[in-house]
């Protein structure tokens, strides 16, 4: 089923977006148009560039997805964008990766899943199962 990763923004999302390439022939990313080129560049998948702060940019690149990616990380800024995209979206399955505390508005977001972890916490194993798997149960998951 279709994949969309959100807000890719590290070496380590890279490796992951590879892995998820591999497990899902139709992957997709959005990239805030902040990122510099070579690090687009290597990212596979179909690429959606836009502005990150933009949830109409988000929910758009996800249409026809059932799978969306939600990198937060400690970038509280995007939390609203994000929640507006979600709800504005047909996705079935979302999994949102962050450093911070969830919120109940998050949280009482159908079909998600929050990914708490930290700087040094490995979430790459986590997502690609909760990815495939053909129902998820959990609402939150701690890796921190």
């Amino acid at each position: 089923m279709p994949a969309i990763f959100i807000n890719p923004n590290t070496e380590e999302h890279i490796n992951l977006l590879n892995r998820l390439k591999e497990q899902n022939q139709d992957l997709r990313v959005f990239i805030s148009d902040k990122i510099e080129k070579e690090f687009i560049e290597k990212l596979p998948g179909k690429k959606a560039i836009g502005d990150i702060y933009d949830d109409s940019h988000i929910y758009t690149a996800s249409e026809g997805a059932f799978c969306g990616i939600f990198y937060e990380g400690s970038e509280n800024s995007l939390r609203e964008v994000f929640i507006k995209s979600i709800k504005q979206s047909s996705l079935k399955r979302i999994l949102w990766i962050s450093n911070q505390k969830e919120s109940d508005e998050i949280t009482e977001l159908d079909n998600l899943t929050y990914i708490f972890c930290n700087k040094d916490s490995n979430y790459e194993d986590t997502v690609l199962e909760l990815e495939e798997i053909d129902e998820v149960s959990d609402k939150f998951i701690d890796l921190s």
